[in-house]
């Protein structure tokens, strides 16, 4: 049997046990099987033929899980396309014969489109009757590139249950985190916790409503959810593991998780759209080391950067030359430090600043900054300066808006003299208005957050 095939067997074997929960709504595995029925009727009806590429626009929903599952067991490829973008930005990076918009209530709309749908990689695989899917890198650095993966390789890692836990769908539908949180928690039979708002308040209100488990998020949020005194009047103490990624978490943010939430589980977590998400452990609840414990990875590290080579690493770029070399490694550009196993992520090669020869970390600045509790997020770049190269540039949220912006400023550039090499600290402090963080809970290092 494949492994496509053992998960469906699996999935059918919780028949009475609850799949997901939304808005006072519960489906157990019984209903979601009966779902992804519906839709592979649809798609028989549509015509839509194993090799065949559909892109998909959707949030979390019953009727999105389950197209997407019925898409995966006729072998086609489902392009997840961003729930607040165009379809037409992405249909010929994709090579997509079809587009498909899942609404929350369960409708949908169907479009053919008249793409070319010949390319090396998916001619591979349906010469290899196998499905697969396509995620958009986030395009921060240009244009985003549609990564190839096949369903057999990205399900490598779910081949084994794990805890049996109510989660949090809070990760997007079409991330590579999000994925694996669908089917970790499925493969599992555990519960999927929908949601729309991804603010603390909801988020927190969300938690004690449904007794959620888990909690998949990223460090911006969780930075958020610290300094929002009114959500930690609600009763989290369901909460057993959080689970954090995507970007450098700063110490101050994970002493205080520890305070707040003792008997939690805190535990760093890795994944790229090109690699998946393999299986890793955290040295504690305290600690921003991790090490990689799937038996289907290896790593090093070249230059200070890290490379990964699996099972689960993708088949390659549509639109683009593919980013792994012959001997199947991928560079993730992520800078880190090594102890033995143990890894300890500092940033992104690409955002480095030189500073007159210097090279900076913004994550390291972040982290100084983010000591100060006035702070409520920080965001650090590099800037143009015609003598140094560049230099060290700081745009800041306060926690309370009402505070003098010059006077936080010069702390801020204070606190980082004394913490920082004096290269470091922030020539420019900016204090802005709004969130830093994008649609991905993450801090945005583009002058224009969407």
């Amino acid at each position: 049997m494949t492994r496509l095939s053992d998960f469906i067997e699996i999935l059918k074997g919780y028949s009475s046990r609850r799949s997901i929960e939304y808005n006072g709504e519960i489906y157990t595995y019984f209903n979601l099987m009966e779902e992804v029925e519906c839709w592979n009727d649809r798609f028989n009806q549509l015509d839509v033929q194993s090799g065949a590429v559909v892109g998909v626009r959707a949030d979390y929903s019953v009727s999105s899980i389950a197209a997407l599952i019925a898409l995966l067991l006729r072998r086609a490829v489902a392009a997840l396309v961003p729930r607040d973008r165009p379809f037409q930005r992405y249909v010929l990076d994709c090579h997509a014969t079809a587009l498909l918009d899942v609404r929350t209530d369960g409708s949908y709309d169907w479009q053919s489109t008249a793409c070319e749908t010949s390319h090396p990689l998916l001619d591979r695989m349906r010469a290899a009757n196998e499905g697969g899917f396509v995620l958009f890198t986030s395009g921060s650095t240009g244009r985003p590139k549609a990564a190839l993966q096949s369903t057999e390789r990205f399900l490598y890692k779910f081949r084994k249950p794990g805890r049996c836990l109510s989660t949090l769908a809070f990760l997007l539908f079409d991330h590579i985190a999000g994925l694996d949180t669908v089917f970790y928690t499925l493969m599992s039979g555990g519960t999927l916790v929908l949601t729309r708002r991804r603010d603390p308040s909801s988020i927190a209100g969300l938690i004690e409503s449904h007794r959620v488990e888990v909690l998949p998020t990223s460090p911006s949020f969780l930075r958020l959810l610290c300094m929002r005194t009114n959500c930690l009047t609600h009763d989290l103490s369901s909460l057993k593991v959080i689970t954090y990624g995507s970007e450098p978490m700063d110490p101050a943010t994970l002493a205080k998780l520890n305070i707040l939430f003792p008997y939690v589980q805190i535990t760093q977590k890795y994944g790229t759209t090109e690699t998946g998400s393999p299986r890793s452990i955290s040295r504690g609840d305290e600690s921003l080391w991790l090490k990689f414990q799937s038996d289907g990875i290896e790593t090093k590290v070249v230059d200070d950067v890290l490379w990964i080579r699996g099972e689960s690493t993708l088949l390659g770029y549509l639109n683009a030359p593919s980013p792994v070399d012959e001997d199947g490694w991928y560079c993730t550009s992520d800078l880190v430090d090594v102890d033995g196993p143990w890894i300890r992520f500092r940033g992104r090669a690409s955002d480095t600043i030189n500073v007159g020869g210097e090279k900076v970390a913004p994550a390291e600045v972040e982290h100084c900054i983010l000591e100060l509790d006035f702070v409520r997020e920080a965001v650090v770049c590099g800037a143009p300066h015609s003598m140094l190269g560049q230099i060290v540039t700081a745009r800041v949220t306060l926690a309370d808006p009402d505070l003098d912006h010059k006077a936080a400023s010069a702390s801020i550039w204070q606190h980082c003299r004394k913490g920082l090499a004096h290269y470091k600290a922030p020539v420019k402090v900016e204090i802005v208005d709004g969130g830093l963080t994008d649609d991905r809970q993450k801090v945005s290092r583009k002058r224009d957050v969407s």
